[in-house]
């Protein structure tokens, strides 16, 4: 697999640090660190993300001289240090790395918590990674199946929690691979008064229908409803706001008549906060329960899952895949 920086968005401090764990991690300087000098000389050889250019090109264009300029980008830096301080604060031991003065550095000997965490940086910022295996898809399957044990922290352990995703293990054996069927089996695990069968035949054979995590707590006297929440994965750093009601409950009219509206999830490998522990933007909070790297990692220790994941092999794959990293 080879790493490339890509895009930059300098201007999006929680993005924009994320570059600096993930370039500690990948050992992109050679010594596992950076120094705010190193992030300086990336930016400057990097494209500023098409979702910040124009703020860029009006910050230029108002700048009467370099004095300015660089003034702009000192801040720019500080944002992201301020930012990076609080992670470590806040994270405390689930934090992988050390901030010391203008350095990041990548801590020695790892606990669970700590690299799992480098799984959810790596999936924040997908678009730096290319390979000819389908790597990148293939981690943010990984995205979703560490985000199927995060979910079972917000449901009882009689609960049922399956990945509706296509290609999944559980579709394969508890859905069926043809979304039609998939969808009535979801109908039944839900509890809904009755499955609107002409609806669910007149959606496409595959795919998931935007629901990619289901937990249910079914109830044996064959009443509605069964308790459920959807779930829905964003493994990237820049586009998951949309998706946030993917698997918003009202889309489940379409196929079923229903009573309840179940509660809806977003994963998102991001920390999205700013360095003052606010949400970096409420506007995707609205009609769902975000979870973002911090709840993630904080349910996954509620669950005592963390072990779990890190002996998997599909995990121990990603740390190989993650190590052997080319950089261009």
């Amino acid at each position: 697999m080879i790493f490339k920086v890509g895009d930059i968005l300098p201007n999006t401090p929680h993005l924009f640090a994320d570059l600096a764990e993930l370039v500690a991690i990948i050992n992109y300087t050679g010594r596992h660190d950076l120094h705010k000098n190193d992030l300086l000389t990336i930016s400057s050889q990097s494209n500023v993300s098409t979702d910040e250019a124009d703020e860029e090109e009006a910050e230029a264009d108002s700048e009467p001289g370099d004095a300015e300029r660089s003034d702009r980008i000192e801040r720019q830096l500080e944002d992201v240090w301020k930012q990076l301080e609080y992670r470590e604060q806040f994270l405390g031991d689930m934090y992988p790395f050390e901030i010391v003065d203008d350095f990041i550095r990548l801590k020695d000997d790892l606990n669970y918590n700590q690299k799992i965490y480098r799984l959810l940086v790596s999936c924040s910022r997908l678009w730096s990674f290319r390979d000819n295996g389908g790597l990148v898809q293939l981690w943010a399957k990984h995205f979703t199946e560490l985000s199927k044990y995060a979910l079972t922290g917000l449901v009882p352990p009689h609960a049922k929690v399956r990945i509706f995703d296509a290609n999944s293990e559980d579709r394969r054996t508890h859905y069926g691979t043809n979304l039609r069927e998939a969808l009535k089996v979801l109908g039944k695990d839900l509890g809904v008064p009755s499955v609107i069968k002409e609806a669910c035949e007149a959606a496409s054979s595959s795919g998931d229908g935007g629901f990619d995590i289901i937990a249910t707590v079914e109830f044996p006297d064959q009443l509605s409803s069964n308790f459920g929440i959807l779930g829905q994965c964003g493994a990237q750093g820049k586009s998951w706001p949309s998706k946030t009601l993917e698997a918003h409950s009202i889309k489940l009219r379409t196929y079923y008549q229903v009573h309840f509206d179940h509660p809806s999830v977003m994963f998102t490998p991001v920390f999205f906060r700013t360095a003052q522990g606010k949400w970096v933007d409420t506007r995707p909070c609205a009609g769902v329960i975000i979870l973002d790297r911090y709840r993630i990692l904080h349910l996954l220790n509620q669950t005592n899952h963390s072990e779990t994941i890190v002996d998997s092999e599909w995990f121990k794959t990603f740390e190989t895949n993650l190590e052997s990293m080319v950089l261009q």
